[in-house]
C-alpha cells in the first residue's frame, strides 16, 4: 500500500492550525493516517503519523532513530534555526541519542527521577506552589481593582515552578532563576537564530562556572553527581552540559504546558472544574486527562528512518523523517471512547502524552507531581477563576513540537484563606 495524501497544498505545520490542531488531526487519521509532507524549502519528506497504533509502533521500532548526525539540514528549522542548528552545543543528551549512548545516559540520570527521589521532592514542590499562590494572593490584595484582578497564570505559576525545582536539584542558586527563565524563553521559544545562539552560549558559560565551583567544592546535588560520573568516564563533558540543558529546559517546558493546558481545559469545561472541586481526590486522573486531551507535547522529536520501514501499510523510505503526532494518537477513537470529550474521570487512559518506549519522559513523575500540586492548589485557593480572554485569542507556541499557550490570562477573585 502507498501513502494517502491530502493534496500538495495541505501543510500540517501551517500556523493556522496551532490554536486548535485537532480537526486537522481528525482529517489526517481518517484520510491519510501516514501522511507524506514535503518540506517547501528542500522537498525532503516528512511522514506524519496520527493513529495511536502507528505512533506507538514508531516509538518502539529500533529502525526509527534519533541520530542527529544523520538528519537533514532542514530539521534545524524545527529547532528554530535557519542556518544550522543554533543549539548544537547542547544537543548531545539522551533525548537526541539512540542506544547504546541513550541507555548509558538514561541509566545515569534515572535515580534522580525515580519513584523514591520524586516522592522525596513532594514536600518541597508543595512549599514552592504554596509560596507562588501566596504571591498571587498578595498581588490581588494590593491591586486597586479590588477583588477582581487579571493574572497571567503562565508567568505567575506554571513557568517559575519547574525551573525553581530543577535548579534546586542541580544546586543552582535561587537568585539565578530569572536568568535561567530568560535563557529558557530565548532558546526554546525564540525565533531569532542569533538570539537563540547567544542564549545558548551564555547558558553554557554559566554551567561551566557552576562546574568549576563543584570541582573545587563538591556538594550533595545532581551536578556534583554528574561530575563524579564524568571523572569515572560514564559521561563526557559535552554530554554533561547537554544533560543539564535537557533537565532544566526540555523538562521545564513539558511541565509548564501540562499545567497551563490543564487549567485551560478546566476553565473551558466548567462542569469538570465543578466535579474536581467536589472531589479533590480526582486530581490524579484530571492531570492524566489533561496530558491526553491537550497534552504538553504535540509530536515526538522528528525521527529518522534508518532503513525502509513499513508503518500502517505504507513503506517509509530510508532517510525520510518520521513524525509521530502524540496529540493525534491521544484522540484516536479506536483507543479512546468519546475521544473529543474532556473527562477527568477517564479510566482507562493509556495516553502517550509523555511519549513511549525508551524515550518515555524521564521526568514524567516529577511533571505530574508539579501539575497536581499547582492545579490542585489553584482550584482550592481561588474558587472563582475565569478566562479573561476568548479562547480563540490565546497565543500558542509557534510549532507543533511544544504545545502550550504563551500566556493564560485569567480573572481571579479574592482567594480563600491560606
Amino acid at each position: 500500500m502507498t501513502a494517502t495524501t491530502l493534496g500538495r497544498s495541505f501543510d500540517p505545520t501551517a500556523p493556522r492550525h496551532r490554536p486548535d490542531p485537532h480537526p486537522l488531526f481528525h482529517r489526517m487519521r481518517e484520510r491519510a493516517p501516514v501522511h507524506r509532507h514535503a518540506s517547501p524549502a528542500t522537498g525532503r519528506a516528512f511522514w506524519y503519523l496520527t493513529r495511536y497504533a502507528d505512533v506507538r509502533r514508531a516509538l518502539l521500532d529500533p529502525e526509527i532513530g534519533r541520530q542527529l548526525d544523520r538528519l537533514p539540514d532542514e530539521l534545524a528549522a524545527l529547532h528554530r534555526g535557519q542556518d544550522g542548528d543554533p543549539l548544537a552545543m547542547v544537543r548531545r543528551n539522551m533525548f537526541n541519542l539512540d542506544p547504546p549512548d541513550h541507555t548509558r545516559l538514561r541509566r545515569l540520570m534515572a535515580p534522580a527521577f525515580g519513584p523514591r527521589a520524586t516522592a522525596a521532592l513532594d514536600r518541597r514542590v508543595r512549599q514552592v506552589v504554596a509560596g507562588l499562590a501566596d504571591d498571587l494572593a498578595d498581588h490581588l490584595a494590593d491591586d486597586p481593582a479590588g477583588a477582581d484582578g487579571e493574572v497571567d497564570l503562565i508567568e505567575a505559576l506554571a513557568l517559575p515552578l519547574p525551573i525553581l525545582i530543577v535548579a534546586e536539584l542541580l544546586g543552582f542558586p535561587h537568585a539565578d532563576r530569572a536568568r535561567l527563565r530568560r535563557w529558557s524563553d530565548d532558546m526554546l521559544r525564540g525565533r531569532d537564530v542569533a538570539r537563540v545562539r547567544a542564549a545558548g552560549m551564555e547558558f553554557v558559560a554559566y554551567v561551566e562556572e557552576r562546574i568549576d565551583e563543584r570541582r573545587a567544592r563538591p556538594r550533595e546535588d545532581l551536578l556534583s553527581r554528574l561530575l563524579q560520573a564524568e571523572r569515572t568516564g560514564d559521561i563526557s563533558h559535552v554530554e554533561l552540559i547537554s544533560s543539564v540543558f535537557q533537565l532544566l529546559f526540555a523538562g521545564d517546558e513539558t511541565t509548564v504546558n501540562l499545567i497551563g493546558n490543564g487549567v485551560l481545559e478546566l476553565l473551558r469545561h466548567p462542569e469538570q472544574l465543578t466535579r474536581l472541586r467536589a472531589r479533590p481526590g480526582m486530581i490524579d486522573s484530571m492531570v492524566e486527562e489533561a496530558a491526553r486531551f491537550n497534552g504538553p507535547v504535540g509530536h515526538s522529536r522528528p525521527l529518522y528512518a534508518l532503513a525502509d520501514v513499513e508503518i500502517g501499510g505504507t513503506v517509509i523510505p530510508r532517510g525520510d523523517i518520521v513524525v509521530p503526532v502524540l496529540l493525534a494518537a491521544n484522540r484516536d477513537p479506536a483507543v479512546f471512547p468519546r475521544p473529543d470529550v474532556f473527562d477527568i474521570g477517564r479510566d482507562p487512559n493509556r495516553h502517550l502524552g509523555f511519549g513511549h518506549g525508551i524515550h518515555f519522559c524521564l521526568g514524567a513523575a516529577l511533571a505530574r507531581m508539579q501539575a497536581r500540586a499547582a492545579i490542585g492548589t489553584l482550584v482550592r485557593r481561588f474558587p472563582d477563576l475565569a478566562l479573561a480572554v476568548d479562547p480563540a485569542d490565546l497565543r500558542w507556541t509557534p510549532d507543533l513540537f511544544l504545545h502550550g499557550v504563551r500566556r493564560l490570562p485569567v480573572l481571579v477573585r479574592r482567594p480563600r484563606e491560606r
